[in-house]
C-alpha cells in the first residue's frame, strides 16, 4: 500500500489514518514495524514515516522508546486516573484531528485551485 498522492492530506497524515486503526487492533506494548518497514510499506522516505508516527505519539497511541522502536502505548503508561469516559473522550478527540487535519489540506487545495482560476 502506498500514500496517495491525490489525497489532499499530507503523506504523514495518511500513514497516520492508515495505522490508527491497526494500532487499535494491538495489544498495549506491542512493537510496531520498523521505520524502514513502513517507508517501503508506505512508499515513502523514513522522514515521513516518522512525521506519521509522531502525529500517533501526540496523540497518546503509541511511544517512542529511543533506539527500540515505536510501541503500542501500554494502559500504565496513560493517566492512572483515566476513567472509561476519559478514554471515550480521547479517541473522539483523535478522530476529530484526524478530520480537522483532513478539511485543512482540503481547504489548502481549494485555495490553490481559486489562486490559479483567478491568475488564468
Amino acid at each position: 500500500m502506498t500514500v496517495n498522492d491525490d489525497d489532499p492530506r499530507p503523506k504523514k497524515v495518511q500513514i497516520a489514518d492508515a495505522l490508527r486503526p491497526e494500532i487499535a487492533e494491538l495489544p498495549s506494548g506491542r512493537k510496531l514495524a520498523s521505520l524502514r518497514d513502513l517507508a517501503e510499506r508506505y512508499g515513502v522516505t523514513t522522514v515521513t514515516v516518522s512525521n506519521g508516527l509522531q502525529i500517533l505519539v501526540d496523540e497518546g497511541l503509541i511511544e517512542s522508546v529511543p533506539t527500540r522502536g515505536y510501541f503500542v502505548q501500554s494502559s500504565t503508561a496513560s493517566d492512572d486516573h483515566e476513567t472509561p469516559a476519559d478514554a471515550i473522550s480521547r479517541k473522539e478527540i483523535n478522530a476529530i484531528h484526524s478530520e480537522i487535519q483532513q478539511l485543512a489540506a482540503r481547504v489548502a487545495e481549494l485555495e490553490k485551485r481559486a489562486d490559479h482560476t483567478s491568475d488564468a
